[in-house]
């Protein structure tokens, strides 16, 4: 029965070593072009179906703090480019913030590192919000999505 607790608690303290990864500049310079989004639903992923044109969408992170994003919509044949967000960008713990100035953060994402190449931006939600009066205002406001992203370079 020892035995037994002893196995259990390594595995738990090898999974929270493995699974507190230590977010560094380094692992998310880059060019990372969209390869899936979605959101999560009742704790199941929801995968948002997305042609071409729409997994144009990118972020470039650069080493000098700038972050650049360009989000297109449409579809094949008829895509259509926002104007790019230029933005500054910093680490936060496990987080990304895009951001102006101190006061205005664009976006704010939780990022998982991945062994392929592939990062994962996930909604940053600190804390439930109450949308009083307007529940599905309240599911979409509490609502994690996620973006995977690919590193092209």
């Amino acid at each position: 029965m020892m035995h037994k607790i002893l196995s259990v608690a390594f595995i738990v303290a090898i999974s929270s070593v493995i699974s507190a990864q230590k977010l560094k500049k380094e692992n998310v310079i880059g060019f990372w072009k969209l390869k899936e989004a979605g959101f999560y639903e009742n704790k199941k992923k929801v995968v948002k179906q997305f042609d071409n044109c729409r997994l144009m969408r990118n972020y470039a992170l650069r080493e000098d703090g700038f972050a650049i994003y360009n989000y297109v919509e449409g579809s094949v044949g008829d895509c259509s480019p926002s104007e790019p967000r230029l933005s500054f960008w910093r680490i936060v713990d496990n987080r990304i913030q895009f951001y102006v100035d101190d006061k205005n953060i664009l976006e704010e994402v939780e990022v998982t590192l991945n062994k392929d190449k592939t990062i994962i931006f996930s909604s940053y939600i600190p804390g439930k919000t109450i949308v009083k009066g307007d529940p599905l205002a309240e599911k979409v406001m509490n609502t994690v999505h996620y973006d995977i992203l690919e590193k092209l370079y």
